[in-house]
Parts: structure tokens; sequence; C-alpha cells
């Protein structure tokens, strides 16, 4: 059952109208039972996994809270059980693949087994992780209710692809008596509907083009358009899902965190990663960046460095350590790969390049005495980041590190196919994609400049409205890419 089905919205609806009939104290129960039927209808008896590591962070964070010694060791137990359960089932090949080249040379070998994911996996185990720590702090109290951390960890809307949420910021709006708000519904399903034109019109249209490139290796300017394409369909895809999602959850009058905040508009890398997949740079900040920049072997490292006589160099050296773990951190949660370590760190290079030679180039920019405070200036910053992020997809996209080394190199070749339209996609399409692109670009450089699409058609008269939604809904049913049973492909980020 993907976001983008029939099956869902059916879901969704149903749930909906029981919600609103139920007694308020009691309406979370209601997505409690949506989120077990919605769990189970994609993985199954493997919601066992998500209860059992539920049951372990319910009981250690209850003990940790009550607890006047040990809390450090509760919270390293809560982190490292529930931390097991993804390293093992999505990792243990990757970690066997490094270990066994090594136990070979004494003649032994452990098999590789291959075990089947829950759904949401990757992303439950660090809001559990988040929530212990925040326990721990004392950021939040530990939940004594079983059932709403439960309900809380396997949301229905967020649990396949985000965004990452945090207890402290959800419970409230969660487990209160919410109401329903004929203005938040309306508003909500625009929302729903503007996601559904991301996925299945551009991003799953563009992904057939992208997948014959791929498949076939073909290079030379349909790889350049493939590149592009690929980028755009990644953010049409996961952006859309989370503007679906979003959009789910303000019908029950509970909003997500922010995920996406308009990143092709972003002037460096750096700024990129806080408008792209906002919630795990977030969780990556204060969960792995703040606890290593504050242990005892970067405050040490710190000491020695503030002997060095360029202070800038100084400064470099003490967020690179921390920053390593970052990115290391990042590209792994993405996949259990080399290739996905290797994104990582082509982004952690890249930002260490940049602070490490910003004095250079704050120097080259005032010897030439190039205004920074035009526009042609920031768009070539724009220009600029968004080559950076193409080559990074293209390594994401990428099969394995050789496929990528091949058609990097085809980037620079001239071979030019008999016709754009070999690769899946007639005319039509592209003139279709464009068109829908510059909606798309559109809304983004409204919200840049400040201005709320959604609180604007709110204020146009009754007719221009309903012009709106009609204009959404044929768009989807008309140009979206449909799959079997009118479903829409799966979401890209449902992999990770």
């Amino acid at each position: 059952m993907s976001y983008a089905s029939l099956n869902f919205l059916i879901l969704v609806i149903v749930l909906m109208c029981f919600y609103y009939v139920c007694p308020k104290k009691y309406r979370w129960i209601i997505l409690l039972l949506g989120n077990i039927y919605f769990f189970m209808s994609l993985s199954g008896k493997l919601i066992i996994y998500s209860l059992i590591a539920t049951i372990i962070t319910y009981a250690l964070t209850i003990l940790l809270e009550s607890s006047k010694k040990n809390k450090k060791k509760i919270l390293i137990l809560n982190i490292f059980l529930v931390l097991a359960f993804l390293l093992v089932l999505k990792y243990d090949n990757f970690f066997l693949s490094l270990l066994n080249p090594i136990i070979n040379l004494v003649g032994l070998k452990i098999p590789y087994k291959k075990f089947i994911l829950p759904i949401g996996i990757s992303y439950y185990t660090l809001e559990m992780i988040a929530y212990s720590v925040d326990v721990y702090r004392k950021k939040v109290k530990a939940e004594t209710n079983f059932l709403k951390l439960f309900t809380f960890f396997t949301y229905f809307p967020k649990l396949i692809e985000g965004p990452i949420s945090k207890y402290s910021e959800m419970k409230e709006k969660m487990f209160s008596s919410n109401c329903f708000d004929y203005e938040k519904f309306k508003n909500a399903w625009v929302l729903i509907g503007y996601g559904f034109i991301k996925k299945m019109i551009i991003a799953d249209r563009l992904g057939i083009f992208v997948d014959k490139i791929f498949e076939q290796n073909i290079i030379g300017l349909p790889l350049i358009l493939a590149v592009i394409f690929y980028t755009i369909q990644i953010y049409c895809d996961f952006s859309g899902c989370i503007d679906i999602v979003s959009g789910v959850s303000e019908l029950f009058g509970i909003n997500l965190p922010v995920n996406f905040k308009r990143p092709f508009f972003s002037t460096s890398i750096q700024e990129f990663w806080t408008r792209w997949h906002i919630t795990l740079g977030a969780w990556l900040k204060e969960y792995i960046f703040y606890p290593i920049s504050l242990s005892k072997l970067n405050m040490k490292l710190n000491m020695k460095v503030r002997k060095i006589k360029f202070k800038h160099l100084a400064r470099f050296i003490t967020i690179a350590f921390p920053l390593l773990f970052v990115w290391l951190v990042n590209g792994l949660w993405h996949g259990a790969s080399i290739k996905y370590v290797t994104y990582g760190l082509y982004y952690y290079l890249l930002m260490m390049l940049g602070v490490l030679f910003k004095p250079i180039l704050d120097f080259i920019v005032k010897k030439l005495k190039i205004n920074t405070e035009v526009w042609s200036y920031k768009l070539f910053k724009i220009l600029r980041t968004i080559l950076i992020v193409c080559i990074g997809m293209l390594l994401f996209r990428s099969d394995s590190l050789t496929q990528f080394t091949l058609l990097f190199k085809g980037l620079f070749s001239f071979t030019m196919p008999k016709k754009i339209t070999e690769f899946g996609l007639v005319y039509k399409d592209f003139r279709l994609v464009f068109f829908y692109i510059l909606i798309i670009f559109g809304v983004e450089l409204a919200g840049e400049l400040k201005v709320n699409v959604r609180e604007k058609l709110n204020e146009q008269n009754l007719i221009f409205r309903w012009l709106v939604y009609i204009f959404i809904i044929f768009s989807i049913l008309i140009f979206g890419v449909y799959g079997y049973g009118f479903d829409a492909k799966s979401f890209i980020y449902g992999g990770f």
C-alpha cells in the first residue's frame, strides 16, 4: 500500500471518519489502529520488530528517568539494543563484506544472509534514539502510556519516508482533542494534490527516461539530461511524498515537521543541506555532531589546535573531526554499501574544502571587486550549488562506484543519439513535464518571496478556487503515470 495509491486514500478517508465521530479523549486510539493496519498490510508479522524496540525504549526510559545512578549506562544500553535491530537487519552483509576478506586469510568465512526489512525501520530507529536521549537530557518526560509511545513511533503518515520527528514536538497535537476544521481540511487536500502532481506527473515520468539511460550506460547528452532529470525526479518524488503525508496528517489536525525548504535556491552546499531532508540534518546535528564536539577526545583536540598560529586552520580542524562522523552516518543511513559511504564523504570533502579555502576565496572576491550583493552573483552561486548536487545525484543513482566512474567520464563525451525519444518518453511528455515543472518553480519562488500559496488561494473567489481544485484533480487523473491497479510507482526514499 503505497502513499500514492487508491487503497491508501480509502484508508485515510475511513480513518478520518472514525476519528472525528470518536469521543475526543480516545481519538488517538483510531490512529493506533490505523498504524497497525497500515504497518501489517506492508510488512505483516515484521511489526514485531518495532513492537519489541518500543517495549525496550519504553521500559528503559522509565528506568532512566527514575534512576539516580547509572543513567548514562541505561541510555547506552537503550541505544545499543534499538540500534542492534537496524544493524543486523540492514547492515549485516555490508559488515560481512568488509570482514570476510580478512578472515579468509585464515580459511574462515561467514555466510551472507538476506533479511527482510520491516518498513520504516531506518526512521523509527532514529526517533527512538532521539526520544531516549531527550529523556536523558530532561528535555521530555518519559511516557508512561506504552500504547501512546507505540502510536508515535508507528504513526502511519511518517512511517515510510519520514519526516523524522521528535516526541516532544508531536505528543501534544497527537494526543490532544483535535476538532474538525474545514479550512485546514481544504488546505490539507490541496497539499496532498500538489504532492501527487510532483510524484505522479513529474517524478514517475522522468523516472522512465532516467532508468533507460542508467540501465544501458548511455553517455553524452542523454546522460547529462538523465542526471538533471534524476535530480528533479528524486526531489519531486521525496518532497512530493512529504507533501502527501503532511497533508494527510493535517486531516487529523497534526502538523508534521518541515522536511524541505526550497533547496534549489541554496547558494552553497551547507545551505542546501539545511533545506533538503531537514529533519535528518537536524537529527545528525543534535545527536551526532554535538555529542562528538563536546566529547573528551574532541575537547583535548581543541586544546591542542588552539596553539596553532593560524586561527582559521585551528577552527577547520575542530569541526573536521565531528563532521566526518556526521557524513559517514549520513551516507550509511541511506544504504549499506561503499557507494553510499562515498556519497556522504563527497559532501564532507566539499564542505571541508569550502571552509579551508574560504579566506582565499574572500580575498579573491575583494581583490577583483566583485559585487556579492547583485542578483547575478547569487544566481551564479545557486547554479554552482545545483551542479555540485547533480554530480552527487549521479553517484547516488549509480549502481556501484564502477558505474559512477564510467558514467562520470561519459558526461564529457559528445555522443549524440539519433532521437532523444529513444529512451521511453516522447516529445509531448517533455512538454508536459516542463509545464508542470514551471508550476512547481512558481510555487517554490513564491515561497522564497515569503508568499504562502495556500493562504493566497483561500483569499480568492469561490469560482477561482474550484477551478484550481479541478485543475489539480484532472491533472493527476489524466497525466499521472500509473502502474498496476492504478497505483503510482513506489517512492524512492521508501527504500532507505
